[in-house]
């Protein structure tokens, strides 16, 4: 994939620390845990009843995804979420007391260091997070907090596509949220958590499938597409994230205008859709991803809209400048409330954008999995490969290009490497840019050792807020090898890779040479 600076000076999310959360939010995420768990517990005793509680539905959904997406939300969205809990989960209470009494049973509670009648003062609350913390530290072994963080890690991402299937009006997977949080709610042992870990990663899979399908039916079948990363005069907007729907509103809203909309990160994606190309306002993309949206964002002369999900931090030399269509936002970010973008016009009607343009590479972006797969059959019946490589989504880390670069080069030719991101002209290298299309990775990952029965390895060069469930659901099928390469903390923590090894056999980068030993030698 293009880069326009390829080293770590310029990356903004190590060097900045956007992608690592620090202590305070750390705490103040221990008691939205504490409430998420909460009112799990008794939502999960509610379902198959008559009531519904559509509140408190979208405040465990949502809490969950912005504590992946936005890892320093305000104080005021805390006491937000917080007030929103303790109204509703008394609500829960209630209910549950009352089916119980009609049924002639004891209610069963919850304990819990939450009280409803306090507000959400925040140095309480850091402090209780603390001590909740520390409990955890003191009571439970190093495996079993990972394994329950793994399983929270999993939550986020199942929330995330529950949400993205309701923008295309799918209702699916709130009921195995709430069996998810409830295993926090009980006892387990480690071997325990594990199964219902692989089942979670399998359902969660189910999800994405079902994701993948509403996307081909709305917006075609995704074919490779050429995407320009140079920019026209005029004023422009910036959509950033991977919400894919919000960027069809976007598109929609401004399509009258003499407005130029602009992608990044994730949403290149999009191009690869035909339903896009009718779409003239659509330039292209900008900038250089998420990990560098400090430079990104600082220098785009528009509104920067962030979509649904979008990590991302708030920096004075872009604040006033972001929009955000999320539940919860920091502090400087402007909401979009029921998709009025009025606000947006008002910024766009005070911006100059930009003010000649200029020509930049493009790129192919996407493949079409049915004629992938025939190139593939072809490769293999016209060679005896005994092995498969496939090397995932690009980390734009100078270290893995090299590692790869150096890959490729000792990688002996009975071996077939399917690349989607890094490439390299090989006969038995097949180059394909997948971008940040993760899920046609799982699914070539899937469909290849199925198919053709040989030994196959799968490199997760890039992480993602999916990585953890994407990786274990491969590890579920026990048909390929995975090694993963150095993600940031806020993506994938350094301890929870130890604790997936252990448990799932997953293993990190080291050296091309010490790697490809490892696999070749492996019964």
């Amino acid at each position: 994939m293009t880069n326009y600076n390829e080293d770590y000076q310029y990356n903004s999310c190590t060097s900045r620390g956007i992608c690592s959360v620090n202590p305070r939010t750390s705490s103040l995420q221990e008691i939205l845990v504490l409430y998420l768990c909460l009112a799990s517990y008794y939502a999960q005793q509610l379902e198959g009843t008559s009531y519904k509680n559509k509140k408190i539905k979208n405040l465990i959904l949502n809490t969950i995804s912005i504590m992946v997406s936005n890892p320093e939300f305000s104080e005021n969205d805390f006491e937000a979420i917080v007030s929103g809990f303790n109204t509703e989960i008394p609500k829960l209470i209630n209910e549950y007391e009352k089916i119980c009494k009609e049924k002639d049973e004891k209610p069963v509670y919850l304990k819990t260091p939450i009280k409803f009648d306090e507000s959400a003062n925040i140095i309480n609350s850091i402090r209780l997070g603390q001590q909740e913390y520390l409990k955890k530290t003191q009571t439970m072994s190093e495996s079993m907090r990972d394994l329950l963080r793994i399983i929270f890690v999993m939550a986020k991402s199942i929330c995330i596509n529950i949400l993205d299937l309701e923008s295309f009006n799918i209702e699916k997977g709130y009921t195995l949220i709430l069996k998810l949080l409830n295993t926090l709610n009980n006892n387990h042992t480690e071997e325990e958590l594990k199964e219902i870990i692989l089942d979670t990663a399998k359902a969660n899979n189910e999800l994405l499938s079902l994701l993948a399908a509403a996307k081909a039916e709305r917006y075609g079948i995704q074919r490779p597409k050429e995407v320009f990363y140079s920019t026209q005069k005029g004023k422009a907007i910036l959509v950033v994230g991977s919400n894919i729907r919000e960027l069809e509103i976007i598109l929609e809203e401004f399509k009258e205008d003499d407005i130029g909309i602009y992608t990044h990160d994730e949403m290149i994606l999009a191009h690869t859709y035909p339903k896009f190309e009718e779409y003239k306002n659509l330039k292209g993309q900008y900038g250089q991803g998420m990990e560098n949206c400090l430079l990104d964002f600082a220098t785009f002369p528009g509104p920067v809209i962030l979509t649904r999900h979008s990590l991302y931090n708030v920096e004075h030399l872009y604040r006033g400048r972001l929009y955000t269509t999320d539940f919860a936002y920091s502090k400087g970010v402007i909401p979009i409330i029921n998709y009025d973008f009025s606000k947006v016009r008002e910024a766009l009607d005070s911006t100059k954008g930009f003010k000649t343009g200029k020509i930049c590479e493009s790129e192919v972006v996407g493949f079409n999995f049915e004629e992938t797969i025939k190139l593939i059959d072809e490769k293999i019946k016209s060679n005896n490969f005994s092995n498969i490589f496939i090397v995932g989504l690009n980390g734009y880390t100078k270290e893995e290009r090299e590692y790869f670069e150096t890959l490729f080069k000792i990688v002996p030719q009975n071996i077939l490497i399917i690349s989607l991101s890094i490439c390299a002209t090989r006969d038995n290298i097949i180059c394909l840019n997948s971008c940040f299309d993760s899920f046609k990775m799982v699914e070539l990952s899937k469909t290849i050792p199925e198919r053709y029965n040989i030994k196959t390895t799968l490199f997760f060069p890039n992480c993602d807020r999916h990585t953890i469930s994407k990786m274990i659901y491969i590890a579920s099928l026990k048909k390929t090898d995975i090694f993963v390469g150095k993600c940031t903390p806020i993506t994938l923590n350094p301890n929870l890779i130890t604790t997936i090894s252990k448990f799932f056999g997953v293993k990190e980068l080291s050296t091309p040479k010490k790697d490809l030993n490892i696999i070749l030698h492996e019964k």
